[in-house]
């Protein structure tokens, strides 16, 4: 039983304790039966990464859980939801759950158990549900005619918009259905794949996610109950309420965007009981084998390439669901184990958000990273940083550099020179009095010409310039403090133009736009 094999599950609404059976489809050989549950609901079956079985009760508001490998429930698990669930759906990563109640939509997230989200935007009750592959986005159609599809975080997480109104809104919108939609199936790619949904209005339409059009409708003469169409969507094969199932091929598309097929033209499987509607559809891994269940009570096998009826299984009760899925036996043993996946229960009412509900970043490593850390909070302003930038590429332009030191020194020199100056005239006043009278020396300086006082001047000047030159008593020592000066101006200029660097790459990796700068109030302009 360690092959790989391909196994069909099937609900049905039988009497007995069997929710879901397990048969190989080549062999009809049963693997597991899942008891317990009562009657699944249609659209209501999910397959958890070989792990879990979800089923929908059809009569209570209960979604069921089994071990892939045991036959009983699991006993610590029970999920009680607000209502009966109409349809239901897992995201391929079994991280998120949505469930249709009435004309609802219930969002959870599945390994805290939380509700998320309540969507109501369908006027009737929902009667399919699907994630596109990606599961980044979800379908939603109901008995009022509409799909919507909708975006998976938005759903979650609905923006806060402050003035009352709803931002729930679907991704795309369609309403090209006069009744109720009964299936719908989405092919490979996300959201730049294609959708196909049938109704009872006897209408198959095909719709591009990619643009969110409707690229043709194929008219059928009976009611449509279920679609499936094979990995290379060449083939769409769909489920009639006369218990015949049709095909048309997309190869050969019709140019019209309304195309009426009549029933000769359609390639039809026949082997169910006439006047049974056919529910549920399933292709196998290569699209060879079709197999087909409805209110007749049987599950037909049949080969697609000649429409022949390969095998037909009776069932106790009408058909609801049919997956088919690539096995190993090894999942049914005891022996198998399966991870913990989601929560115990599920909230029935949303919760409050909490201080902690946030996603956190880690930024990536670098070099750069404890120097970003030093940097004072100050600088972060945009205004406060461009000045700062300015000063530094002042300072690493020179114009705060050598010049300003000498010029600084110089302005030095000259007020020891000064000082020098105004110490040496009183000194010779000193030496001068005893030989000549004070009045007598006024009345001197009283009668000095303009060429006597310039004459005084250029003495002043020669002897405020001896004065220097004998003040510096060791040239080699000025020589040395000015050796250091530039030594300590040479790293200063070094460490601003370091400076200068890392503030230009930390401007140019910044990204571009500041919220708060828009409310700085700029000086007027004069």
């Amino acid at each position: 039983m360690t092959d790989v094999v391909e196994a069909v599950f099937i609900s049905t609404g039988s009497e007995d304790n069997t929710t879901c059976s397990v048969q190989d489809l080549r062999t009809g050989t049963d693997l597991m039966r899942y008891k317990g549950g009562g009657c699944a609901q249609h659209q209501g079956l999910s397959i958890i990464g070989l792990n879990y079985l979800f089923a929908a009760n059809a009569a209570k508001p209960l979604i069921h859980v089994w071990p892939i490998n045991k036959q009983e429930q699991m006993s610590g698990i029970r999920f009680v939801v607000p209502g009966k669930v109409n349809a239901m759906a897992v995201t391929p990563d079994a991280a998120f759950l949505v469930a249709g109640i009435q004309e609802n939509i219930y969002l959870w997230h599945l390994n805290t158990g939380r509700m998320l989200n309540t969507i109501s935007k369908h006027y009737q009750a929902v009667t399919c549900l699907r994630f596109t592959d990606s599961g980044e986005h979800f379908i939603s159609a109901g008995k009022d005619g509409a799909v919507l599809v909708w975006n998976l975080t938005s759903a979650c997480a609905p923006l806060v918009t402050g003035n009352g109104q709803d931002s729930n809104e679907p991704l795309y919108s369609f309403n090209d259905h006069g009744l109720a939609v009964t299936d719908i199936y989405t092919g490979i790619g996300g959201t730049r794949s294609y959708l196909y949904t049938v109704s009872l209005d006897r209408c198959c339409k095909i719709y591009d996610l990619m643009g969110g059009v409707l690229l043709v409708s194929v008219v059928f003469p009976v009611a449509l109950h279920s679609v499936i169409v094979d990995k290379l969507e060449r083939s769409v094969y769909v489920g009639s309420a006369e218990g015949k199932v049709y095909v048309f091929h997309t190869e050969n598309a019709p140019r019209m965007t309304e195309y009426h097929m009549d029933e000769e033209e359609a390639q039809a499987f026949v082997g169910h009981a006439e006047g049974k509607a056919i529910t549920c559809l399933a292709l196998n891994m290569s699209g060879t084998t079709l197999v087909s269940g409805g209110d007749d009570k049987q599950v037909c096998v049949w080969d697609t390439g000649s429409r022949q009826l390969i095998k037909s299984i009776p069932q106790n009760g009408t058909v609801s669901n049919l997956r088919i899925r690539l096995v190993s036996g090894v999942v049914f043993q005891p022996e198998h184990k399966q991870p913990e996946m989601f929560a115990d229960s599920l909230k029935r009412m949303i919760s409050a958000r909490e201080e902690n509900d946030c996603i956190e970043l880690m930024p990536l490593a670098n070099q750069d990273a404890e120097e970003e850390d030093e940097l004072p909070q100050g600088v972060l302003d945009d205004e406060l940083l461009l000045k700062f930038i300015a000063q530094m590429g002042r300072v690493t332009a020179g114009e705060n550099g050598v010049e300003d030191m000498e010029e600084t020194l110089e302005e030095e020199e000259d007020d020891e020179s000064e000082d020098q100056e105004d110490s040496e005239p009183e000194e010779a006043e000193s030496e001068e009095e005893p030989e000549e009278p004070e009045p007598q020396k006024k009345k001197t300086k009283a009668r000095k010409t303009p060429s006597d006082q310039e004459d005084d001047e250029e003495e002043e000047a020669t002897e405020s310039v001896a004065g220097t030159i004998q003040s510096v008593s060791a040239p080699l020592e000025r020589d040395a403090f000015i050796e250091k000066l530039q030594e300590e101006n040479r790293q200063l200029k070094e460490e601003t133009k370091r400076m200068f660097e890392y503030l230009y790459d930390y401007v140019s990796r910044r990204p571009q736009g500041s919220p708060d700068k828009s409310k700085r109030k700029k000086p007027n302009a004069k």
